[in-house]
This record gives structure tokens, C-alpha cells and sequence, in this order.
């Protein structure tokens, strides 16, 4: 099996789980690192054990850098995370406060807390816009530990905790040549964090939670044994954006791994150490249930997907990847956090992406996804098949993936819809993000064989109507269990399935704006 866009490495643990050997191409240094984890057989015994002696040697910064004063009972106990709010400026009359304590709504359930996007200024009453107000420091406002009570406890910080920042921000903990200092480059993701004052890699952190990420990864850096080292690394990276400024609080705790780089107004501040070791604990559960069934053999290699000189021709039996959305996501960019701890870059050049910064267009993005999916032609066997994973709510991106398999040589034999059962944050706040995946079923023809001509032309109108007294079944509906949101017509997955329907056949294509507009219009008809 090959995969050339392999990401985290997915379809490596899919295949050695399988008995499957598997070639993983991937071009992200960091992309490729987390592939190697995810697909080593390490001892789950000998993780534990390298796992206790870091927890054990970063124990005494750990006190030093987390410790609070239980509030209830007095002894000493470790903070779990405290919450910051940066101070803003009004634009009506200039007046300056702390974001937090102006900003905040109570409902009845904790999900129902939420930080208000327009509340009234304290001084001048006028009522202003979160997003446009002025961004000055950031400071504590809360704490959470869990000491003698049953539950998490929160409370305002005392004296004694705004020392023990203050003394992390002389930098007294800092392991001075293990952290990075990489500046940010432009980009598309990566002018909102410099916009905010965050134009170098080490910023992204609370100087306190800089300094637990240096003790560790100093420490890290001590094991001599290469596969332990590599596997702690491996947790350490997997921190990302929750223990950055990146990390926004929710009422209702935990936090998310968006692919931007957003930089909230209140944002969490978790115990390093504390998400280290429950990233462990994740990655010992792989370890001793995953990477215990691995029956095959792995290889995983850096490289463009536009030139797979090391594959011979017709080398390859079967080929599963989920290649770059056009621009939905630039991966480059967001691996920036974890690259610069690496110690090793993308090479963008050949990156299939459309991205303004790197001045790629949809026309580029067409000619690098010709290029890869026709070096993906040339190593797979004839008569075989490539299974692309793919979804995109822009007409111009779905135009350019279908000429690139065109172009490469692929016959696009059918499409199956790839519901994920888990909707993006983006399609709860975007109705113009599209839903769920296809996976695209191309087969490379043997010699001689004919083209396919079966294809019934229609405009999109047509596409869609014919779709829709075909298609059996009742109008898909979506029902929000956690947001305040009432049941609507599914147009995400009807879109996927009139996509399914209509790229094999040679249909006109639409975005899924336009798709939205026009089925509303049928349905309600």
C-alpha cells in the first residue's frame, strides 16, 4: 500500500494492522515524525518507565513553576490551568479594563456560560464590538486546582500565585538553549498572531508554560536510547496549541486543536506537565492495544509527492490517500509550532495547496495535483486502484482535481460518501463550509483499454433536480444536540451525494453556495 500525502499516518497504522506493508510519502518534517510514532511497536513497559523518569526529573521545576495554596484546607496543591484575559482599550472613549470581567454571560447550564461578542463599555456605556476593541497585556484572572473537594475548584489568584508568575517571567526556569525562536514568515494563517504581537515561535507561550516546555524537552533530550527519546518526543509534540496562547477557554473545560492560528481574547493557560502526562497516557493506551496488533513492514519518506523517483514503475498494488483541500487548510503554516521545536522545515515549493501568500492559485494547485496523481499513475500497477479522499465547497477546486485525474491518466469508476459522524467546528459557525468527504474510487487503466464514455452532460440546474427525483429516501435532516441551533435540511450531506452523482457523469459543478441556493428553491417547490 502507498499513501503520498500520508499526514499523521493513518493509513500506515490502517495498514500494519492489517498485515499490510505500507510506503508512507509525506512532505512535513513534523508530518513524517508523528507517522513514525504512530506506526513503531514500542514497549508499552519501557514507554511507562522512560515516561516516570522525565515525569521525575522535571518534578522539582513542576512545583516551583504550578504550585498554589488550596483555598479550602490550606496545603499545598497543583493548578490545573489559569485562565487570561488580555486588557483592552474602548474605541468610543479610550477607557481601558480587563476583557474578563465585563465580557462574561451566565446561563443556566455551564454550556450555556459563553464570553459575549457585544456588551455595553463600563465607562461610556456605548456598546461595543469584541473584535474590534484594541488588544493591550494580558493578565491572570482565574485559577482551577481540585484539592480536598470532590470537584474542581476556581478562584481569583492570590498574592502568592501572581508572584510565582511574576518570578517565571525573569525567565528563572528557562532552559536557555532548548526552546525556539523561529519568526513568523507571512502567510495566510500566520498574519493574525503577528497582528496580535506574536511574531516569533516562543511568544505563542505564557513565559511560565515556555519554561515547562524547555524543562522537558530538555529532559527529553538526555535519553540516549533513540526509540524512548523519539516516543517522548512524540507526547511532547502532540501538546500543539493546547498549552500555547492559542488555547481558548471554554467554560465547560478542554480546548481544541483548530487549524489556524486564532489568537482568543481569554485564553487557557494549562499545567504543561499535567497535559504532558495525560498525552502519555493516550499514546501508552495506543501503544499497548494499536501498536501491539502490527503485523507488517513500514517505510516512511520526506519527500514531494510531484517526483516519487525512489518507486519504480508499476511498483505499487493499491493506493489510499487524502490529499490537500485546495485551501482549506495550509499545512505548512500550521506546522510551523511543531517544526520549529523539530528543528526542521517544510520545503513549500511543491506544496499543493492554494495559498495567496505562497501566490499559489487554483490553476498552480491543478498543475501540482497533475503532477502528483500522474507520479501516482506511473507506480501503481495496471488495472489497480488509487481511493482518494476529497471534499471542497469550491467549484474552481473540484474542476482542478478532476482535469489533474484526467490529465494523469485515471478513470474515476465511482464515488462513495465518507460520513464521519462528527461535524467541524467551522461547519457549526460557517454555513458556506461543506460536509461530508467522498472518496473517489480511480483506477489506472491496462493497456489498450478504451476510454470511458458514458457521461450524459447537464447543466447544474439539471444535475440537481435530476439528483433529487432520483435519489430515494427523504430529505436528509441535521438535529444540534450541543448548540443552540434548530433542525434544518442536511445540505452538507446533499451535496456530497449530488457530488458523488454528478462527477462521474460529466455534470456542470457548483460551489455549495450556489448548490444551497438552487436545491432550496427545489425543495421548497
Amino acid at each position: 500500500m502507498f499513501d503520498p500525502f500520508s499526514g499523521s499516518g493513518m493509513t500506515g497504522v490502517a495498514a500494519l494492522v492489517a498485515g499490510v506493508d505500507v510506503i508512507l510519502n509525506e512532505l512535513s518534517p513534523a508530518a513524517c515524525f508523528i507517522s513514525h510514532n504512530f506506526t513503531e511497536s514500542v514497549s508499552p513497559t519501557r514507554f511507562a518507565s522512560a515516561l516516570h523518569a522525565v515525569m521525575e526529573e522535571t518534578r522539582k521545576t513542576r512545583e516551583a513553576l504550578y504550585q498554589t495554596t488550596c483555598r479550602e484546607c490550606g496545603e499545598p496543591t497543583e493548578i490545573l490551568y489559569t485562565v487570561w484575559s488580555y486588557e483592552v482599550s474602548c474605541p468610543h472613549c479610550q477607557h481601558m479594563f480587563v476583557l474578563w470581567d465585563h465580557c462574561r454571560s451566565y446561563g443556566r447550564t455551564v454550556r450555556e456560560h459563553k464570553i459575549l461578542r457585544e456588551f455595553p463599555c463600563p465607562s461610556c456605556q456605548e456598546v461595543i464590538r469584541k473584535q474590534f476593541l484594541t488588544r493591550l497585556d494580558a493578565v491572570p484572572v482565574m485559577l482551577g486546582y481540585k484539592c480536598c473537594a470532590k470537584s474542581q475548584i476556581e478562584h481569583k489568584l492570590t498574592p502568592e500565585d501572581h508572584k510565582r508568575i511574576s518570578l517565571a517571567e525573569t525567565d528563572a526556569f528557562l532552559e536557555m538553549d532548548f526552546f525556539p525562536t523561529t519568526a513568523l514568515p507571512g502567510g495566510v494563517n500566520l498574519n493574525q498572531p503577528k497582528k496580535h504581537g506574536l511574531s516569533s515561535v516562543d511568544l505563542f507561550y505564557s513565559r511560565r508554560n515556555l519554561s515547562a516546555m524547555s524543562c522537558l524537552w530538555r529532559v527529553i533530550h538526555k535519553i540516549e536510547d533513540k526509540q524512548l527519546a523519539s516516543a517522548m518526543a512524540f507526547v511532547f509534540t502532540s501538546l500543539y496549541q493546547r498549552v500555547t496562547k492559542l488555547s481558548e477557554f471554554r467554560f465547560w473545560g478542554g480546548s481544541s486543536n483548530a487549524a489556524r492560528y486564532n489568537v482568543p481574547f481569554v485564553f487557557n493557560e494549562a499545567n504543561v506537565f499535567l497535559t504532558f502526562k495525560r498525552k502519555a497516557a493516550n499514546i501508552f493506551d495506543h501503544l499497548e492495544t494499536t501498536g501491539r496488533t502490527f503485523r507488517a513492514r513500514k517505510a516512511i519518506v520526506c519527500n514531494s509527492a510531484t517526483r516519487l523517483a525512489y518507486l519504480p514503475d508499476n511498483s505499487i498494488d493499491f493506493i489510499f490517500t487524502d490529499p490537500p483541500f485546495g485551501a482549506n487548510i495550509n499545512y505548512s503554516e500550521m506546522n510551523l509550532l511543531w517544526e520549529s521545536w523539530l528543528n526542521t522545515f517544510t520545503d513549500n515549493t511543491n506544496e499543493a495547496i492554494v495559498n495567496k501568500a505562497q501566490g499559489k492559485t487554483n490553476d498552480d494547485y491543478r498543475c501540482l495535483m497533475t503532477q502528483c496523481l500522474a507520479e501516482c499513475f506511473r507506480v501503481l500497477r495496471p488495472g489497480h486502484w488509487m481511493l482518494l479522499v476529497f471534499m471542497n465547497s469550491s467549484m474552481r477546486v473540484w474542476h482542478a482535481l478532476k482535469d489533474a485525474l484526467r490529465e494523469s491518466g485515471f478513470v474515476m469508476e465511482r464515488l462513495d460518501i465518507f460520513d464521519k459522524q462528527h461535524g467541524t467546528d467551522k461547519q457549526f459557525v460557517s454555513d458556506n463550509t461543506a460536509g461530508c468527504d467522498l472518496v473517489l474510487h480511480c483506477r489506472k487503466p491496462v493497456s489498450g483499454e478504451g476510454a470511458k464514455t458514458d457521461t450524459e452532460f447537464s447543466s447544474r440546474e439539471e444535475s440537481i433536480a435530476m439528483f433529487l427525483r432520483r435519489r430515494e429516501g427523504g430529505i436528509p435532516i441535521t438535529n444540534y444536540l450541543h448548540v443552540t441551533r434548530d433542525s434544518e435540511v442536511d445540505l452538507r450531506r446533499l451535496y456530497s451525494e449530488w457530488l458523488a452523482y454528478a462527477l462521474p457523469r460529466d455534470h456542470e459543478l457548483s460551489d455549495f453556495a450556489l448548490f444551497r441556493n438552487i436545491i432550496g428553491k427545489l425543495v421548497r417547490e
